[in-house]
């Protein structure tokens, strides 16, 4: 709900929290509050807006007239340059032939409407009902003497919690404008040692947590390549002292920073938005330029509550695909089985022993195209290869779908080799002047996807394809990132090139959708290099690495869903040795981690003995009983240490999973205590764990157990479960618990009545 509580003072309340603008005399915007809902916002204001009767030493004041307004020294809803306020800047520009850099905008007026805001090619979030379920306000600002606009655009989405912002800039003058940096959001809090909690990492290593507390200078969480990076995931959280959290995000998929500084006189400032060093936008008279849209929740229950706000945001108003409330496909993947000797035969044994096993869809991986029988040759030509497919890619998929199968192929639509059809008729395509001279990744060049023939040519190759083939799966790849910036599209100005291939990327990706409605969309760069909202908008589920080491996955999985859901976090089941760690992990294990979220295989089910086929079949009939809780339900992180407890439960906690990971044996160890933060203190509950298979050869060193208790709710929450104690080095007894490492148990808790 958005309330004007006065012509200067304006109240944007959710279910839960408050934020709070008012207008100054001067014109300008400041930021009073953002947290917990207020009972009477009207009536504190007056008590929490600051006073100001002494300039700070040394400060420039704006106004002649208010001598002790400081900006430098301002809670604002926006910082701009050239009037005393020092701090990175939401909005810089450059105008005229002299490159003047100060704005002057002063409060021009506002707009309340129901719904959101439509944006100029963006992704934004859908509200349920654009009517009743979401309200925007719209504030405007005017540099009179500049002739420039700014309008800050902020969207209320009541029961989810959650405040959306954007930032709109246009050029009214007749010289041209260049706008060096136009960040989406800006949060000023007069206090310092918040703790900031980022997702950093690189290929292979996505997703790791990094706490840094901010008590003096700069923090800058950025990405400065064409996609939102393993680097520096968009999404952040700030922990105030007292517990309270904000998640915040950006629904943007190119470079983006987030710069957190704490000043001299003990304010922090937040500013995130496009990434300023990927950036300039030329504006003539008239134009104007849109930034992507942040997006910030908040509890005062801490990181938890405030990810849980976070993530049913995520899928009430980010995802709209037609797989957005359905329960997620469960594919084997071809990749780690046949590499780049995808044949028709071979196909057609995994096909088989999948239909068998129990999964619902085929995705083939790389290799089918062209004449690519490795990594340097053949992408863009994406037509089938018929030495290797003989039958051709129409019978191939006729065939799976006459198993009663989904049908899916992998891409790298915005990639070509040198060594290609492709290239040969169109070398003009790639970025940068040609594939000889170009620095190289991974063999290949990328697309200039800001050219129009380019993006139609990409739209054209998939939906046709999918025409021929009732293509039911795309799992959308891009692995090399952007070199030797150089294009014939016609962009004005280099500094639009980032922002303008992103955009392409969303009208390509939107537009399959809209031609295929009922095709699952998985996006996958180089792994976790686009896990981030933009790529949600236009995609059902995104692969978070490619690596599938079980361990790695259980980190990435654990801190991915602080803030993003399970049911967009892409798992496998792979071979063991890890193909790429060489890390031995039991089979039983590598299913428990891999079920919290999107579960897919990797495997070769034509090479399984009859033992292995039952444990695989028994996997998948477990998750496909638990899907709808494994993909949708509360999810928590009990511990992090050398054991690891997830635990997922659904609505009422009648029903809870629990995972417990055991990095290493520890010697000489005793009784174990297992707490579930989520139990019902009201409930009683049976515990039994999900039948471990051990493989025929481990029998003797491994005896089946069978483990079940019983326990009152709340003791379990607040007392917890004394576990059977497991063989550590002193004999073993009947009925321990029998545990490796690297090694699991899946632990199913369940209501019953006494």
């Amino acid at each position: 709900m958005i309330e004007a509580l006065s012509k200067s003072i304006f109240h944007l309340s959710t279910d839960n929290t408050s934020y709070i603008i008012r207008i100054l005399e001067t014109g300008h915007a400041e930021h009073i509050y953002y947290g917990r809902k207020l009972r009477d916002a009207f009536s504190a204001v007056t008590g929490m807006s600051e006073k100001r009767y002494a300039r700070p030493g040394m400060g420039t004041y704006t106004d002649r007239n208010f001598t002790t307004l400081v900006l430098d020294d301002a809670k604002l809803e926006f910082s701009a340059e050239g009037r005393g306020d020092y701090r990175t800047p939401l909005v810089a520009v450059s105008r005229g032939k002299d490159g003047e850099r100060t704005l002057d905008l002063k409060y021009a007026g506002n707009s309340i409407k129901e719904g959101t805001e439509t944006t100029k090619g963006l992704p934004m979030p859908q509200a349920k009902d654009p009517y009743n379920e979401a309200e925007t306000l719209s504030l405007v600002f005017i540099d009179s003497l500049r002739h420039v606009e700014l309008t800050l655009i902020y969207t209320v989405f009541p029961s989810s919690d959650t405040i959306t912002r954007r930032s709109v800039i246009k050029n009214t003058s007749d010289e041209r404008l260049v706008v060096r940096s136009l960040a989406s959001a800006q949060l000023d809090f007069r206090e310092t040692g918040m703790k900031a909690i980022t997702l950093t990492g690189t290929w292979g290593r996505e997703f790791e947590k990094r706490e840094t507390l901010l008590d003096s200078g700069t923090f800058v969480s950025e990405s400065r390549r064409l996609v939102s990076s393993a680097e520096a995931n968009p999404a952040f959280i700030l922990v105030r002292k007292d517990g309270s959290a904000y998640v915040l995000n950006l629904l943007y998929s190119g470079p983006h920073r987030a710069s957190m500084s704490v000043t001299e006189h003990g304010m922090t400032h937040i500013i995130w938005g496009i990434n300023p060093d990927m950036f300039s936008w030329v504006l003539e008279n008239g134009e104007s330029f849109e930034s992507p849209e942040a997006v910030m929740t908040f509890s005062e229950n801490g990181v938890e509550a405030a990810g849980d706000r976070a993530k049913m945001f995520i899928t009430t108003s980010i995802l709209r695909s037609s797989w957005k409330d359905r329960m997620r496909p469960l594919m084997l993947d071809t990749w780690e089985t046949l590499r780049f000797n995808t044949t028709e035969n071979r196909i057609e044994q995994i096909a088989k022993g999948a239909s068998e096993m129990g999964v619902e869809g085929i995705l083939i991986n790389d290799g089918w195209f062209g004449t690519r029988n490795n990594d340097r040759t053949s992408l863009g030509d994406w037509y089938v290869n018929t030495q290797k497919i003989p039958s051709g890619i129409t019978e191939l998929a006729d065939s799976i779908h006459r198993r009663g199968l989904l049908f899916g192929l992998w891409f790298e639509p915005e990639a070509v080799s040198v060594k290609s059809m492709l290239y040969k008729s169109h070398p003009e395509w790639i970025i940068g002047r040609d594939g000889e001279t170009n620095a190289e990744g991974r063999h290949e060049e990328l697309l200039d996807l800001t050219r129009y023939d380019v993006q139609d040519w990409i739209i054209q190759t998939i939906v046709r394809l999918h025409e021929l083939v009732r293509l039911d799966y795309l799992r959308w790849d891009m692995n090399r990132h952007y070199s030797d910036l150089y294009t014939l599209s016609g962009i004005r100005d280099y500094g639009m090139y980032a922002h303008e291939y992103t955009s392409a990327l969303y009208r390509i990706l939107s537009e399959i959708g809209r031609r295929c409605p009922e095709m699952y969309i998985e996006t996958s760069a180089g792994g976790g290099s686009r896990f981030d909202l933009g790529m949600l908008a236009v995609s059902s589920s995104i692969s978070p690495s490619c690596l599938s080491d079980p361990l790695e996955r259980a980190r990435m999985i654990a801190n991915l869903t602080l803030v993003y859901p399970q049911s967009v976090i892409g798992t496998v089941v792979s071979p063991s040795p890890n193909s790429a760690t060489r890390r031995i992990v039991d089979r039983e294990t590598r299913f428990n981690i891999s079920a919290f979220g999107v579960l897919s295989y990797s495997t070769d089910p034509s090479s399984f003995s009859r033992g292995e086929m039952k444990a695989f079949k028994e996997q998948i009939e477990f998750y496909k009983a638990f899907r709808p809780l494994l993909e949708t339900g509360r999810f928590r992180v009990v511990e992090n240490g050398n054991r690891i407890i997830w635990t997922v439960s659904n609505e009422d906690r009648s029903t809870i999973l629990m995972l417990y990971l055991q990095k290493m044996i520890r010697p000489n160890t005793t009784a174990e205590r297992l707490v579930v933060p989520d139990a019902n203190e009201s409930y009683n509950y049976r515990i039994f764990s999900r039948r471990h298979v051990v493989p025929e050869k481990e029998v003797y060193a491994y005896p089946e157990e069978s483990e079940c208790y019983e326990i009152p709710g709340d003791a379990l929450k607040w007392g917890g479960l004394s576990m059977v104690e497991q063989l550590s080095g002193i004999g073993h007894h009947e009925g321990m618990r029998m545990l490796g490492d690297y090694s699991s148990r899946l632990y199913i808790i369940r209501r019953i009545d006494k």
